[in-house]
């Protein structure tokens, strides 16, 4: 289980990296995603690491902090199913209309967040 969670902090730290390298792009990317697509990928990805993170805890590094992180990612995947994906999709268009510089700031906190997921589970 611990090399699960080093896979999806490697894959984190990639498309984290693909912002920081190529903000065009990073934007393709989220822009050739449909509506639906876009919606049910944020709450199904965040339910899995929620659920990931819980179960794996005391295997990692920090489990009291990883537990909180865990939970955090649950909650966030309600928030945005409360949020609704009319909702999603303006506040994704409003990120990808932000300049380069602040998504590379966005991207490089998500492949940190990602690099930190590697160094609990090794």
């Amino acid at each position: 289980m611990k090399s699960i969670v080093a896979g999806l902090g490697l894959l984190i730290i990639l498309i984290g990296l693909l912002g920081l390298v190529s903000p065009l792009r990073f934007r393709a990317v989220f822009e050739r995603l449909t509506s639906r697509t876009r919606f049910l990928a944020a709450i199904i990805l965040r339910l899995g690491l929620g659920a990931i993170l819980w179960v794996v805890a005391d295997a990692l590094r920090y489990p009291q902090l990883i537990r909180i992180l865990a939970a955090i990612s649950l909650i966030a995947a309600v928030g945005i199913l409360i949020m609704g994906r009319e909702r999603l999709d303006r506040l994704v268009n409003w990120w990808l209309t932000r300049s380069d510089g602040l998504l590379r700031l966005s991207t490089f906190f998500a492949a940190a967040f990602g690099g930190f997921l590697v160094y609990v589970a090794v």
